[in-house]
């Protein structure tokens, strides 16, 4: 969890890389084999199907594209009884200016396999229409509410959304995991706490190339997915650095899982982003009745946040913290972890 602001040097090079707007989706490394492991969430990777750019409906919108896409997808943990809501958010340019009142595709694949659904063309907010808040998200203009339980509720399973903006084809993506009964989830901090240091975002924007990982963490969190936990990603980065924080994680080789950001442009700091992550886990519980079963973290207010979610102490793993632990686990080095997590499923997610 980052406890400082951004420098303007490193806010810039946010921007700029931003430019080529949300990440392809790319292959994760092959883990190795687990006797008795569950099998692997579903990589959910297909090909969407082909953008053909018809063009805007407003000349304001070919002003605001003129800028790189920064469009991005909510990521979401529900039951297959309760809301089920695709939520993005479509915008360009440094300034993140929204683009209102346009159309956006919309697909799904079920299940992660098969064939993909067209759910239909939807238009995103504007100032003078704008949406309630859902699931925490106000609308500020150039967002697409979709409910998902008006006629294509989905099963327990992983399922992705694909959003294509008609005018120019660009594009966003989310994933929903619809849990089953008696599911477990791991959440896990990103930056400094599986990062290899807290400031290493900010060093790869600045063209040192991607950071990486803490040695034995993607492991330690494939053990845990291989036991049939449901991986939980929760970083207080902004909310358009989904798809750059999505791909850094299939490229390190961590297992599919939910990822939420803030839903601001800056990110969240210090008490803001300890705020930020418990009303997260409090929203986990109050949609799914789950409280984690495992929590890393690497700052004071991880730990901070992880007691209040009623996290068990000697399941939460905080990566080189001294001071008060509230009674959870100080460790340096996550591949001694591994085998500690690794227990036998009683039952496998579907």
């Amino acid at each position: 969890m980052r406890s400082a602001p951004l420098a303007p040097l490193a806010l810039a090079a946010l921007s700029l890389a931003a430019c080529a707007g949300a990440p392809p989706l790319v292959a994760a490394p092959a883990p190795p084999d687990r006797a008795g492991a569950c099998p692997p969430r579903p990589a959910c990777d297909a090909p969407p199907p082909a953008a053909l750019p018809r063009g805007f409906r407003h000349t304001r919108s070919r002003l605001v594209a003129s800028g790189w896409p920064r469009h991005r997808g909510r990521d979401l943990f529900a039951r297959a009884e309760g809301p089920q809501w695709a939520i993005a958010k479509f915008a360009y340019g440094p300034q993140d200016d929204d683009l209102e009142d346009e159309d956006v595709e919309a697909y799904l694949l079920r299940g992660c396999s098969g064939a993909w659904e067209r759910l239909g063309a939807f238009r995103t907010s504007d100032d003078d229409h704008l949406h309630p808040t859902t699931e925490g998200i106000p609308d500020t203009g150039g967002r697409l509410y979709l409910d998902l339980t008006a006629g294509r509720r989905l099963d327990v399973g992983r399922h992705r959304v694909h959003f294509a903006v008609v005018g120019d084809g660009t594009s966003a993506d989310l994933f929903i995991e619809v849990l089953p009964p008696g599911a477990r989830v791991a959440v896990t901090d990103i930056d400094g706490t599986l990062t290899s240091s807290e400031g290493a975002m900010i060093g790869e924007l600045l063209g040192g190339g991607p950071p990486a990982a803490h040695p034995g963490a993607a492991e330690a969190m494939r053990a845990l997915a291989d036991s049939g936990v449901y991986l939980f990603y929760v970083t207080a980065r902004p909310e358009w650095l989904v798809g750059t924080t999505r791909v850094w994680l299939r490229e390190q080789g961590f297992p599919p899982g939910i990822l939420r950001t803030t839903i601001g442009v800056t990110g969240a700091f210090g008490r803001a982003a300890a705020h930020y992550k418990t009303v997260e886990l409090g929203w986990l519980k109050a949609r799914t009745g789950i409280v984690p079963s495992f929590g890393f973290g690497n700052m004071p207010s991880d730990v901070a946040t992880y007691t209040a979610a009623g996290i068990a102490p000697s399941r939460s793993y905080y990566y080189k913290l001294d001071g008060d632990l509230r009674g959870g686990v100080g460790h340096d080095d996550y591949r001694r972890l591994d085998a500690a997590l690794f227990t036998p499923p009683a039952a496998c997610a579907p």
